[in-house]
C-alpha cells in the first residue's frame, strides 16, 4: 500500500509540474511565435530566427522553412530588441546597431560576411530633446531633425569593412 501512495504522490507532484495542453498551447500564442516561412508578420512583431519545423512540411530546400516571430508592441520608450534586418521594423523603431547572428540567415548557405540582423530602439514617445543615432545615411523620422551624418562603428553593414558615413545623429523636436 506504501508502495501504491508512493507512486501516487509522485504522479500527482508531475503532473502539476508538466504543463497542460491548454498552457502550452497558450505559451505558443505568448510573446513569442514560430510560423511558417510563407506566412507574414503581423504588425508589431519582428522577425527572431529562422529554421525548419516539420509542421510547416520536410525541410529540403535551400531555405529554413518557418520563423521564430517576437512581439514588441510592448517595448517601453527607448527600449531596444534585436531581430533579423528583414523584413521592415515596427513602425517607430530604427536600427541603432548591426550584427550577423546565424539566426536571421534564411538560407541555410550562410554569408557570414554581411550583416543581418539589428538591434531596434523604441524612439515612440521619447522626450523632446533627446538625441540618438540611428544606422543609415536618411532622412529623420517624423518628429525628430538630423543633426548631423556620422560615422558609427555599430552601424557598419559588412562585417569587416571600413567606417564611413552611415549613421545620422538625429534629435526630438
Amino acid at each position: 500500500m506504501r508502495v501504491l501512495t508512493a507512486v501516487f504522490v509522485a504522479v500527482a507532484a508531475m503532473t502539476t509540474l508538466l504543463p497542460t495542453a491548454a498552457g502550452a498551447a497558450a505559451h505558443r500564442l505568448g510573446p513569442s511565435q514560430t510560423v511558417c516561412a510563407n506566412n507574414p508578420v503581423p504588425t508589431g512583431w519582428i522577425v527572431t530566427s529562422y529554421s525548419d519545423w516539420y509542421q510547416c512540411g520536410p525541410p529540403g530546400s535551400i531555405y529554413y522553412n518557418a520563423k521564430t516571430m517576437k512581439n514588441v508592441t510592448d517595448t517601453s520608450s527607448g527600449g531596444t530588441v534585436t531581430g533579423c534586418i528583414s523584413p521592415p521594423p515596427p513602425a517607430g523603431f530604427y536600427a541603432t546597431a548591426l550584427s550577423y547572428s546565424y539566426d536571421c540567415d534564411a538560407s541555410k548557405t550562410p554569408n557570414g560576411l554581411l550583416n543581418n540582423q539589428q538591434t531596434l530602439t523604441n524612439l515612440n514617445g521619447l522626450p523632446s530633446g533627446r538625441t540618438i543615432v540611428i544606422c543609415g545615411y536618411q532622412p529623420a523620422p517624423p518628429g525628430w531633425t538630423v543633426i548631423a551624418v556620422v560615422r558609427a562603428y555599430q552601424c557598419v553593414y559588412a562585417r569587416g569593412g571600413a567606417v564611413g558615413d552611415n549613421a545620422v545623429s538625429i534629435r526630438k523636436l
